[in-house]
């Protein structure tokens, strides 16, 4: 585990193990906040993997309210059809793009937190199937994490989203946030050795020299990051440039 993240970490593992435990009973849905790349996602995941728990992503910034054309939630949640008989973590991502960060919200987004507001409070879930209709699928199986960077503020509170423009609704629904902080740059160089994706690029490459990637990642890691704003992703990012592009 990342050692910015240990203190949280220990926090959401408690979490996951009482939903877990209690067979789904309890159901502490809470928002993630932090700057963006603090490893929100990955934090998540990993707990979930851990867990044995299934998981799944949400983009909250790319759906659309139930009705209109694009990807609704009931879209959103079609994994959810291959693990409804599971513990399941959904990981609401960007869910900061659905508030108006000068305490106003428009219909739209106040329409997809209507959707999300239904998911919650119900035993079943609406998924739009790839034959058109609507099917119902137990969802009290699932606990919702909603992350976003809420524009960067270091200690968000349920107070600071109200004012941001969440609906109390949902504040008397989803009670906990916690907060996760910027990843340190030595942490990060720890990271790029463990990199999945370096993992996968050097099965297509087997000539490359897996030491020769990670010194170049790491070099341009240095020079990158007290600009940079993307956090992890950044790693990924170089490995794909050094993959993928002429390297220097």
């Amino acid at each position: 585990m990342i050692p910015e993240q240990q203190e949280i970490a220990r926090t959401i593992n408690h979490l996951f193990d009482v939903f877990i435990n209690s067979e789904c009973e309890i159901r502490p849905h809470f928002f993630l906040t932090g700057p963006s790349g603090s490893g929100k996602s990955y934090l998540i995941q990993t707990i979930a993997e851990q867990k044995g728990a299934a998981y799944f992503e949400i983009n909250a910034a790319q759906l659309t309210k139930e009705g209109f054309s694009g990807n609704s939630l009931s879209k959103a949640m079609r994994p959810l059809i291959n693990s409804w008989d599971r513990p399941t973590i959904v990981f609401v991502d960007e869910f900061d793009k659905l508030l108006n960060q000068n305490g106003g919200s428009m219909e739209h987004t106040l329409g997809v937190q209507d959707e999300f507001l239904k998911v919650l409070e119900s035993t079943h879930v609406s998924i739009f199937t790839d034959y058109g209709k609507y099917q119902a699928y137990e969802g009290n199986r699932v606990l919702y994490v909603f992350a976003g960077a809420f524009g960067g503020q270091d200690k968000m509170t349920l107070d600071d989203l109200r004012e941001r423009g969440l609906r109390t609704e949902f504040v008397g629904r989803v009670g906990l946030v916690y907060n996760t902080q910027k990843i340190s740059l030595d942490s990060m160089l720890q990271l790029v050795p463990k990199a999945k994706l370096l993992t996968e690029y050097l099965k297509l490459y087997p000539k490359i020299q897996k030491n020769q990637v990670i010194k170049h990642v790491s070099t341009k890691l240095r020079e990158i990051y007290r600009d940079s704003t993307i956090g992890l992703r950044a790693i990924n990012t170089l490995l794909h440039q050094h993959f993928l592009q002429k390297q220097d």
